[in-house]
């Protein structure tokens, strides 16, 4: 082989080199770039399934206890049976009328698609008044032995239920991990960049 074919042009070794090291810079910004997008990003997942997670016990209960949820469908069985108590009585119609109405709205809110808990909230505690009223009036009516025994069967049922409502350990849960995840840093920038909210509390 001649010289001539063997020879190397001036200067292409560092040409190489120098190609080598922009790629290295080039491969090095691209990974740096994902590494800004897709971290947020899975910080956002994380987060969102977190707070899913928490707000879930509404519907499934807290530490083994009962769930909120399923409370408030005992309070509307409750609600339903002393309904069906006032229609007995034409002193106790409006009320009657009034507990239907408010048991209906909470049943409405609870089957939406997404339910705010606090609209949950504000129709049990409705609910809770239109029901203490009609047995109010009950009370004070000239009941039958049957109505007045199925009286106190489901004013003990409801005034149960919401009583298991105040003690399911939901808001407890809900605020500590808002105290100590949410609250936390960097966990509060990423919520509210991304529009993720801390755990609804049922109040």
């Amino acid at each position: 082989m001649s010289s001539a074919a063997q020879s190397v042009p001036a200067g292409a070794g560092d040409a190489r080199k120098g190609g080598f090291a922009q790629n290295r810079r080039l491969a090095a910004g691209i990974l740096a770039a994902a590494v800004v997008i897709f971290t947020p990003i899975g910080a956002w997942r994380s987060l969102s399934r977190a707070v899913d997670k928490v707000e879930a016990q509404f519907y499934t209960g807290v530490d083994g206890r009962g769930a909120v949820a399923d409370y408030i469908d005992d309070s509307l069985d409750a609600c339903l049976g002393l309904i069906s108590v006032g229609e007995n009585y034409d002193g106790a119609s409006e009320a009657t009328q009034a507990l239907r109405t408010a048991r209906e709205t909470v049943m409405r809110i609870m089957e939406s698609p997404d339910p705010g808990l606090s609209d949950i909230h504000i129709s049990n505690d409705a609910l809770a008044g239109s029901f203490a009223n009609l047995k109010g009036i009950l009370m004070n009516l000239e009941l039958s032995e049957q109505d007045a025994s199925d009286l106190d069967y489901y004013a003990t049922q409801f005034e149960g239920a919401q009583g298991a409502v105040n003690h399911s350990g939901y808001n407890e849960a809900a605020e500590a991990f808002t105290k100590n995840v949410y609250n936390s840093f960097p966990t509060r920038l990423i919520g509210s960049l991304s529009g993720v909210d801390a755990p609804q509390q049922f109040k």
